[in-house]
């Protein structure tokens, strides 16, 4: 049992859409895994959160270009000892993989969404509170009535289009997860700031802290300096505040050359 909860917090913009698309594509997977009628609603209304995702920035040519550039840096790593020659192998096999599938992608995969009555009548409804009811869309619950078989596939058809954005956006997550080394730190108090080496080029910290001590980090970043403020939250409302003692944990910095 993992005895430890890893906080995330992006520097760069390209790293916040990969953990947000690697995040809706979780929520997808989770749902569509349970095949129960509420799961597979909730897996349709998160492939519909995708594609407006999707469509709002240009997922995959920023994909590409980090894609490119992931290639030199896993060649820095290598030539620097810093993976064995199978890791070096995986990764840079995985990331050419990555680019021929984005590249094979014909337009935008919010297509397959936009063009599909039945997925956009949904949509229409989703910004209303209990909008996609049964009473006002017997269509739906016709479908989720039908076959398990035949909804999953048709499912798993909606989701295909946007199956090599989430690939990629994992693949570049791993790699800065796996090379980036955990170090640790202790905080004065509730607050912890770090200067940062200006020649590097950080993209993504994890602050990893011990379950079930109600802490939690409040974190600001940029590419000078990292500040943390521990908090803890309590009562039935949620309610945080700043915590007054000293805080252990391990800090994770990962960079780009």
């Amino acid at each position: 049992m993992n005895e430890y909860i890893i906080y995330e917090q992006p520097v760069t913009e390209n790293v916040r859409n990969f953990l947000k698309c690697e995040y809706l594509f979780e929520k997808f997977s989770s749902a569509i895994q349970q095949k129960d009628i509420w799961a597979v609603k909730s897996s349709i209304s998160t492939l519909i959160e995708v594609s407006d995702f999707v469509l709002r920035i240009n997922l995959k040519v920023e994909l590409l270009k980090e894609l490119e550039k992931n290639i030199f840096f896993l060649d820095y790593l290598y030539n620097d000892n810093s993976i064995e020659i199978s890791e070096y192998d995986y990764f840079i096999t995985k990331t050419k993989n990555c680019i021929n599938e984005l590249n094979n992608i014909k337009g935008s995969p919010s297509k397959s969404i936009i063009d599909n009555d039945f997925l956009m009548q949904i949509k229409s409804k989703l910004h209303i509170p209990a909008g996609d009811n049964f009473f006002d869309m017997p269509s739906y619950l016709n479908f989720l009535s039908s076959n398990k078989t035949f909804i999953i596939d048709n499912v798993n058809l909606w989701y295909l289009p946007f199956k090599p954005l989430f690939t990629s956006s994992k693949l570049l997550l791993d790699i800065k997860r796996k090379n980036s080394i955990f170090i640790a730190m202790t905080s004065t108090g509730s607050y912890f700031e770090k200067k940062l080496d200006r020649n590097s080029k950080f993209d993504l910290a994890r602050i990893k802290l011990k379950k079930n001590i109600n802490i939690f980090p409040d974190v600001s970043i940029s590419q000078q300096n990292i500040n943390i403020i521990f908090k803890t939250s309590y009562g039935s409302n949620r309610h945080t505040k700043a915590i007054s003692e000293n805080v252990d944990f391990d800090l994770s910095l990962s960079c780009t050359k």
